[in-house]
C-alpha cells in the first residue's frame, strides 16, 4: 500500500524470444509457438525508434500542454505505427476494438450529460488519454510496434528514471521515494510492479531472468509501496509455480494468492519500516471511507469521468480514490467496470486456457499484479501500463494460437 497523495488533476513484429519457452501442461503449445513464419523471429534485431519512444514513456509531467508528455509520446508512436504493416492478424479477437470504441462511446456520453461537481478533474482530456490507450493496446498487439524493442526502451527508461532520481535529476515529491519523473510514486509502483514482470521475457535464459526480474524487484521496494511490493511477490509465485500446475491447481493457486494478499494488506503494513505510517494510514482509512459512500451513491451508470475524488470541508483538500475497482463504479458504473474488469481478466489471465506458453505465463503474472495493485491504487486500470500488459498478452495469445494452428496443419499434410 502506499501513501496517500493529495489529488493532482492530470491531463488526463512480435514480443516472441526465438529461444525455447517453457509450457504449463505439456510441450506442445511451446513446440507450436516455435514454428511461425520468419517475421516472428526477427526479434533478436532492436528497432531505434521504438526504442527511444518508450523510453520517453517515463515523463509523465505535462510540460504545461494539454496532456502529459507520455501521452503525446504514444500519439507519436501511434504516427509510427501507421508506417508499418501489421504482424499479427488480431482473428476472433478483433471483436474487442468495437467492444472498447463501445466502451469509451458509453463511458463519454455518461460524462458529458452528467453534472460535474466542483472539483471534478477535466473529462474530455481523461476520454482523449482513453483513446490514445486503447490504440496502444492495438498497434502493439497486431505488431506494427516491435514489443521487444518497446520493452527494451521501456525497461532502460525505468532503469534511468532511478538513476537520475537518485542522482538528483528527477523530480522527487515524497521525500526520497522513489518516483522521478512519474512524479507520483503510485504510478512509478504500479510500472515497476506490473510492467517490470514483463521485462523477464526479453531473455529465454534462467540466469538473465532471474537478474532482470531482482533488479526491478529492488526498483519496486524503492518505491515504498507496499501495494506494489505485494503485487511483485504474488507474480513471483505465479511464474514459479503455475507453470507446473494443471488448470484446476492454477485456479487454487489464484485463490491462494487472493487470500494472501488480503492478509498482507491486513499484517504487512504493521511491519518495520512500515510501522511508522500510522498518520497516512488513518488518511488513507478516511479516503476509503469516503470513496465508499461516494461509490453508493454513484447509481447504476456511474457519474462521470472525473468523479473518483473525495472532498474533505475540514482542511479543503482534495484526494483521488485509492481504489481502482471504485474509480470504474463511481465513473461509469456497473456497465464499465464489468467491461474493464472482465477484459482484463479474459485478455490477461485466460481464466480457462489449459496449455500455456512461457510468455503467457509472464503476461498473467503481470495481469495477476495489476489486478492487486489496482485494489489499492486509484488509477490503474485503462492506463498507459494496463495497455502494454494488455497488448503483450494478446500478442503472446496469437502467437501461441496461430502456431498451434500452423502444426496442426502441418500434421495434416504429412498424413
Amino acid at each position: 500500500m502506499t501513501t496517500p497523495r493529495r489529488a493532482r488533476l492530470r491531463g488526463g513484429s512480435p514480443s516472441r524470444h526465438p529461444g525455447r519457452a517453457a509450457t504449463t501442461s505439456g510441450p506442445s503449445a511451446d513446440s507450436a509457438s516455435g514454428g511461425l513464419s520468419a517475421s516472428l523471429h526477427r526479434v533478436g534485431q532492436l528497432r531505434i525508434p521504438e526504442l527511444l519512444l518508450f523510453f520517453a514513456l517515463i515523463f509523465e509531467t505535462s510540460f504545461g500542454l494539454p496532456l502529459p508528455a507520455n501521452y503525446l509520446v504514444i500519439l507519436a508512436i501511434l504516427v509510427l505505427a501507421m508506417t508499418r504493416k501489421p504482424q499479427f492478424d488480431l482473428g476472433r479477437m478483433q471483436f474487442l476494438i468495437p467492444l472498447l470504441v463501445v466502451g469509451l462511446f458509453y463511458i463519454g456520453m455518461v460524462s458529458m450529460f452528467s453534472d460535474p461537481t466542483e472539483f471534478a478533474a477535466d473529462w474530455k482530456r481523461r476520454i482523449i488519454r482513453m483513446m490514445l490507450t486503447a490504440a496502444l493496446l492495438f498497434v502493439m498487439a497486431s505488431g506494427r510496434i516491435h514489443m521487444r524493442s518497446a520493452l527494451t526502451g521501456f525497461g532502460a527508461g525505468l532503469a534511468v528514471n532511478a538513476v537520475a532520481f537518485y542522482a538528483g535529476f528527477a523530480p522527487d515529491h515524497y521525500g526520497g521515494v522513489l518516483s522521478g519523473f512519474f512524479e507520483d510514486k503510485n504510478v512509478a509502483g504500479l510500472a515497476y510492479a506490473a510492467v517490470g514482470v514483463l521485462m523477464v521475457s526479453l531473455s529465454s535464459r534462467p540466469v538473465p531472468r532471474v537478474l532482470l526480474f531482482l533488479g526491478f524487484g529492488v526498483l519496486v521496494y524503492l518505491t515504498d509501496s507496499r501495494t506494489s511490493m505485494t503485487a511483485y511477490a504474488a507474480a513471483a509465485l505465479w511464474m514459479l509455480i503455475a507453470p507446473r500446475l494443471p488448470l484446476l491447481g492454477r485456479w487454487l493457486l489464484g485463490g491462494l494468492i487472493w487470500v494472501a494478499v488480503v492478509v498482507a494488506s491486513e499484517d504487512f503494513s504493521r511491519i518495520g519500516r512500515f510501522s511508522e505510517r500510522e498518520g497516512s494510514d488513518l488518511l488513507r482509512s478516511r479516503i476509503d471511507a469516503a470513496s465508499e459512500i461516494k461509490v453508493g451513491q454513484a447509481g447504476f451508470f456511474g457519474n462521470g469521468l472525473g468523479e473518483a475524488y473525495v472532498y474533505f470541508d475540514a482542511d479543503r483538500s482534495t484526494w483521488y480514490f485509492h481504489n481502482s475497482y471504485w474509480t470504474t463504479l463511481v465513473e461509469g458504473g456497473w456497465p464499465w467496470a464489468v467491461l474493464l474488469v472482465g477484459m482484463t481478466v479474459a485478455i490477461g489471465l485466460r481464466p480457462f486456457a489449459g496449455k500455456l506458453t512461457s510468455h503467457e505465463v509472464i503476461a498473467q503474472a503481470a495481469t495477476i499484479a495489476t489486478l492487486i495493485c489496482a485494489w489499492r491504487l486509484g488509477e490503474v486500470l485503462f492506463t498507459m501500463q494496463w495497455a502494454i500488459i494488455m497488448a503483450f498478452a494478446l500478442q503472446a495469445r496469437l502467437v501461441a494460437d496461430g502456431a498451434i494452428r500452423e502444426q496442426q496443419s502441418g500434421v495434416g499434410r504429412k498424413t
